[in-house]
């Protein structure tokens, strides 16, 4: 229970004052544990940060995209549960605070990146590879461009106003539908 603890603190601190506020002292203050407790688990606070999001969003394990041999099914089918992810205060609070943390200090931008977006990077290039070598792409398309318009569309909901999730949804579509057609493989 003390790590639930400890991640309900860190989630607790994000969404009431942000990333800046986070320090290992108040986290474990809240938790009611020492802060060894803390650095036992954690070198610092951005994979504290880190797995605290993770966690919140139930996802312990790495990213996988699903694949149905559809590529533009699948792309939707993900970016319909990041609008969904987006579509309340707290959850873009959270992710806010990420985007934060990475942008404003080198070494937390380096955790949070080996922790989070790399892997979410990593899953779409796989998906995206993957459609390549099934033919669904087009072999000379620069999957690693359309993988960060795709992440780029994610980031810029989480720091733009919260949408619902129809709306959200609506503009991933178009998304979708504008990388589709200058992907397929014409036949």
């Amino acid at each position: 229970m003390t790590h639930d603890a400890i991640l309900a603190a860190v989630r607790e601190i994000l969404v009431t004052g942000g990333y800046a506020e986070v320090s290992m002292d108040r986290v474990a203050s809240i938790a009611g544990v020492g802060k060894q407790s803390l650095y036992r688990r954690w070198p610092s606070k951005a994979p504290l940060v880190a797995e605290a999001v993770m966690d919140a969003y139930g996802q312990q394990e790495p990213l996988q995209l699903p694949n149905t041999g559809d590529v533009a099914a699948d792309l939707r089918t993900w970016l319909h549960g990041q609008a969904e992810h987006f579509a309340t205060e707290h959850s873009v609070a959270l992710s806010r605070a990420l985007a934060v943390a990475a942008a404003d200090n080198p070494l937390d931008n380096e955790a949070l990146n080996t922790q989070i977006a790399g892997p979410h990077h990593d899953a779409l290039l796989d998906r995206l590879r993957g459609a390549v070598k099934d033919g669904d792409i087009r072999e000379d398309a620069d999957v690693e461009a359309v993988a960060e318009a795709l992440i780029g569309a994610t980031l810029y909901r989480i720091l733009n106003r919260i949408r619902s999730v129809e709306e959200t949804t609506k503009l991933f579509d178009g998304l979708i539908d504008a990388l589709i057609v200058g992907l397929r493989v014409s036949r």
